[in-house]
């Protein structure tokens, strides 16, 4: 049996500025470790900070191609997709901004993630409706929920309900 077997996977797909990242975010704080992949350096730092005024730096890494914070008790890990850890075990793991899967020079990389990388307990791919036939034909047994999340902005999903 997979390592793997019993890991949720789940695409949230919509437009930008929807709360993909926070319910991201969230879901990884209910674990009891985990990695989110970003594609810009500052959106890995930008989250790094956040994530870090939660748990505490001293479980919170920062892994980028030009940046690392790596504690010796961390269990939450902010990266590029780039520079993920991706032989690190963790009980949760996102990508953020899948559709870059077509991007010609970097679309390698997104790709191998969502071929390979997975949570050991919940895996998601964030990122727009566009990538949903791709995710469909290259991880089709692996995809068993997809959510298109365009309810709420981020800044609704951020505001704690009164």
């Amino acid at each position: 049996m997979s390592r793997f077997a019993r890991c949720r996977v789940t695409a949230i797909l919509g437009p930008t500025n929807t709360g993909k990242t926070y319910l991201a975010i969230e879901r990884m704080l209910g674990h009891r470790s985990g990695m989110i992949g970003f594609p810009l350096r500052l959106l890995a730092r930008e989250n790094y900070d956040r994530v870090a005024r939660i748990k505490g730096a001293g479980k919170v890494a920062l892994v980028t191609g030009e940046e690392k914070i790596l504690p010796p008790g961390a269990r939450y890990f902010l990266c590029t997709v780039e520079s993920m850890p991706v032989d690190r075990p963790v009980a949760f793991l996102a990508v953020d901004e899948i559709q870059l899967c077509a991007d010609p020079e970097r679309g390698h990389v997104f790709t191998d993630r969502l071929l390979h990388a997975r949570g050991l307990e919940e895996t998601m791919f964030l990122g727009a409706e566009t990538i949903r036939p791709v995710l469909r034909r290259l991880a089709p047994e692996a995809i068993d929920d997809f959510e298109t999340n365009t309810g709420r902005t981020t800044s609704e999903a951020e505001t704690p309900a009164a």
